[in-house]
């Protein structure tokens, strides 16, 4: 490395001093990082896009976040040359991936440390100094000393604020939105129900899309936090700071006699030549001195220490620091304190094993049990891990509900008409059986409402109200409460009843059936 050539201010520094730093380099270098880092995350990102359905849309988001050891290594790249003056335009950095790829660990990345915490801190390792096995781990266990902790936080804190700026986005968006769409679009967002496929479209690009953004954005502070966290380990290691203080004196001195300091100090040394010197009695008498002291008497040697002791107080000598820690305390004070404690020691040892054997055994017992009962209770969890197309196609609408058939042939095609001159011929129960099976067969056809043939009328309202208006549940609700005093009560018909019954035959197509194209369902006309 040309430490003479440096851009950065290299001194000694606190571990999040430096990571301060690191962000700072990516105030100042964003130019040079941020366009070739959007050109790749868009060259991974839109063929995604245009590969995946819809529906998949959530796999892009994962192959973009296993894809992060690709952008680490092209940050990198370009800190690390701009830090030593060496400038890269977008299309040389880009340039530079294959030799990345394949010579600084890459597939190791993708595989074995792709869950690593500390990654970013190891990388300079891997693909600046270009070491492998044994004198890999050796320098990463040097490093780790004092900032493996640090750099696994800072990773840490990076993962939060990418969940942050992610939800800020989705605020920011929905600030912009009209009251009246906001709820049916967080619905969409975070439940899953699709109200259209454009809105499915614009919901899973969202998702996807602010994801990339927000990695694109935050992923070269990272990279640049945990580069000067290298390159700080790296200065108090090797002293780096020293070596380029001693190397702006040799140029301050180079300046000094470029500027006419030599000619004076020899113009100095002639005339020292010139002048006599001093000669001594035993010069003259042709002797030469044996000894030489500096002062008229040595001191002793208590009086010389004391001044020793007086100079190594300054604050420039004295390198001594104070550390507190937790040490174990000596067992063996003294013979008679040993002998009185041997005894219990040799009691405790047999104890502090099986107690630790006791506790490892049942760690290794409640694991087997919990793998015992996921594999009993897997028709509860693994269709989680199924995709909502494949959930669409495995479902078998009902033929019959309540002991009602729900079939859309099987309903005439006026209901309104067909419900109402049932309830004047005093049928009742016949009405109110008809107009709930069409409301069923409305949900299941048209509402998209995937319902059970062993569901409740609870249960139809629960999930009916994921998928269809506030309007439409509020009708649905009230159709229900009165087939339920039909149906199960057995009440007679009141002045009450006969009002909610005229509401349900009137606002059946304005309140249930609007928006729809049911032909078993259609629509009675106004009288």
């Amino acid at each position: 490395m040309k430490l003479d050539q440096i851009t950065a201010d290299i001194r000694l520094r606190s571990v999040w001093e430096a990571v301060d730093l690191g962000f700072l380099m990516v105030q100042e270098w964003w130019k040079a990082i941020y366009l070739p880092l959007g050109i790749l995350t868009l060259c991974i990102a839109l063929p995604l896009f245009l590969f995946f359905p819809v529906e998949q849309y959530w796999i892009i988001g994962l192959i973009f976040w296993w894809f992060k050891p690709l952008y680490d290594r092209l940050v990198l790249h370009i800190i690390s040359h701009k830090l030593f003056n060496d400038e890269l335009n977008a299309t040389q950095a880009l340039r530079a991936l294959p030799s990345l790829i394949w010579n600084t660990g890459f597939f190791q990345s993708m595989t074995l440390r792709r869950f690593s915490l500390s990654r970013g801190f190891n990388l300079p390792i891997w693909q600046l100094e270009q070491l492998r096995g044994k004198q890999r781990a050796e320098r990463q266990r040097v490093l780790h000393v004092a900032a493996h902790s640090q750099a696994v936080w800072l990773t840490i804190c990076m993962w939060l604020m990418e969940l942050i700026l992610l939800l800020s986005l989705f605020v920011l968006l929905i600030m912009f939105i009209p009251p009246q769409i906001a709820g049916d679009f967080l619905d969409g967002v975070f439940s899953g129900s699709r109200n259209s496929e454009t809105a499915q479209l614009w919901i899973a690009l969202l998702n996807v899309g602010f994801y990339v953004l927000v990695v694109t954005f935050l992923h070269p502070f990272y990279i640049a936090g945990n580069f000067s966290l290298y390159i700080n380990r790296r200065t108090q290691l090797e002293a780096w700071d020293i070596e380029l203080d001693f190397r702006k004196m040799s140029q301050r001195f180079e300046m000094l006699a470029k500027t006419g300091m030599a000619a004076v100090l020899l113009f100095a040394a002639t005339q020292l030549a010139i002048l006599p010197s001093p000669v001594s009695a035993d010069e003259i008498q042709g002797e030469t001195p044996t000894s030489e002291t500096l002062a008229n008497e040595r001191k002793p040697p208590q009086d010389s220490k004391h001044v020793i002791q007086e100079v190594m107080k300054n604050k420039n000598l004295d390198d001594k620091k104070k550390v507190m820690r937790w040490v174990t305390k000596p067992r063996k004070q003294t013979k008679q304190a040993e002998s009185n404690m041997d005894w219990l020691f040799d009691w405790l040892e047999p104890v502090v094993k099986l107690i630790a054997t006791l506790l490892e055994s049942s760690l290794w017992i409640a694991i087997a049990i919990g793998i015992a009962l996921l594999y009993v209770f897997r028709d509860r969890w693994l269709h989680l891990f199924q995709g909502s197309s494949r959930k669409k196609e495995s479902y078998t609408a009902p033929d019959i509900m309540f002991g009602m058939d729900v079939r859309p042939e099987s309903l005439p095609d006026d209901i309104i008409a067909s419900a109402r001159k049932l309830w004047r011929e005093n049928k009742h129960r016949e009405s109110l059986s008809l107009l709930y099976r069409g409301a069923l067969a409305q949900l299941i056809n048209q509402e998209n409402v995937q319902l059970q043939d062993s569901f409740t009328e609870g249960d139809v309202l629960k999930h009916a109200a994921k998928k269809i208006t506030p309007q439409k549940q509020s009708y649905l609700k009230l159709l229900t409460r009165q087939w339920r005093y039909i149906a199960y009560a057995h009440r007679r018909p009141d002045d009450a009843m006969e009002n909610a019954m005229q509401t349900l035959f009137n606002r059946w197509a304005s309140d249930f059936t609007a928006h729809s194209a049911d032909p078993a369902s259609k629509t009675h006309k106004a009288a």
